[in-house]
């Protein structure tokens, strides 16, 4: 059975999250706390590493969050899963 660290389900979470309320606008961090109910010091460390591992895109400023870094029907469920799940052993 594939057990997935509680970061890496925050990450998904996250993704999906922006992908199902994308607007104009960028998402921002304390918006997903609401919804989700994580703290948002924790939510923003994992927003970073969807940066850096090019899944998302950081909009700076007094409106800024975040946005998928590709469209919608072009990033499939996989995607961010394979980025950001730790490789994986076979016994």
């Amino acid at each position: 059975m594939l057990k997935l660290s509680r970061k890496t389900l925050l990450a998904l979470e996250a993704v999906i999250d922006i992908a199902f309320n994308a607007r104009p606008e960028p998402v921002q961090a304390k918006e997903i706390t609401a919804r989700q109910g994580v703290p948002q010091r924790y939510l923003e460390q994992v927003m970073q590493q969807l940066v850096r591992a090019g899944i998302l895109k950081g909009v700076r400023g007094p409106r800024g969050g975040y946005r998928l870094a590709r469209e919608r029907r072009r990033t499939g469920f996989p995607f961010p899963f394979v980025r950001l799940a730790p490789p994986m052993r076979l016994r």
